[in-house]
């Protein structure tokens, strides 16, 4: 079913406009095993939930001591810093849809758990600094994802109008955050999460990647892979 262009567009961004599991996943194994002397998470439950929140919300889960805490969260960080131009790319379709919504006057942002020091690392990564309208980080919110906070922040400095905003993620948050946001929403299932589990929160759409979303909003995307665009 085809929907009209909208109004702007909230993307997520790990596994939503990026391919970032492995990084992600090798940061956390590499300070868990150096901090806590075991890599975590292991299963693919743990994998999926711990990859999917925000440092601040995940470290303390680990270890209630506040210096173990701090630890991990720099480790992490310096790991990723570390590990970013190699592994960071972003998804097939994202630079084409994301420069072919502006050309067609449509307002870009970007609600993450992320901070804001690995986004900013990403976006030159990737070369997409100049292709989003505004920002809210994990850094910029009290409260993550699927609390609308970060959507409602984005939405107040786009001025754009709920009903025709949509919120595109790959994970289940996004989906829940965009829809108590009063937001239309696209599930994607290219990311760290499964179509099942995207299901399960009944986004608008579901689509397998960002060509496919493109063609519901009646774009039609040039036939290139992103991932040749970066440096």
């Amino acid at each position: 079913m085809k929907h009209d262009l909208p109004q702007a567009v909230l993307f997520d961004w790990d596994g939503t406009l990026i391919d970032s599991g492995d990084i992600l996943l090798q940061c956390w194994h590499s300070v868990t095993k150096e901090v806590l002397g075991a890599p975590f998470p292991i299963t693919e439950a743990d994998r999926r939930k711990f990859l999917s929140m925000r440092g601040a919300d995940s470290f303390p889960l680990l270890s209630d001591d506040l210096e173990v805490v701090a630890r991990l969260n720099r480790g992490f960080t310096e790991a990723y810093l570390t590990l970013a131009s190699i592994h960071v790319r972003p998804q097939t379709y994202s630079h084409t849809l994301l420069h072919t919504l502006r050309s067609h006057g449509v307002k870009v942002g970007l609600v993450t758990s992320k901070s804001r020091q690995r986004l900013e690392c990403d976006l030159d990564v990737c070369c997409m600094n100049d292709l989003v309208d505004v920002i809210v980080t994990g850094d910029d919110v009290t409260t993550a994802k699927p609390d609308p906070e970060g959507v409602n922040a984005a939405m107040s400095t786009l001025g754009a109008s709920t009903e025709t905003t949509w919120m595109v993620g790959d994970g289940p948050v996004d989906v829940l955050a965009g829809k108590a946001g009063g937001l239309r929403t696209a599930g994607i299932s290219h990311g760290l999460h499964s179509h099942e589990e995207l299901l399960g929160v009944t986004p608008d759409v579901l689509v397998t990647d960002l060509g496919e979303l493109a063609a519901i909003w009646g774009l039609d995307l040039p036939q290139t892979s992103d991932n040749s665009q970066r440096p």
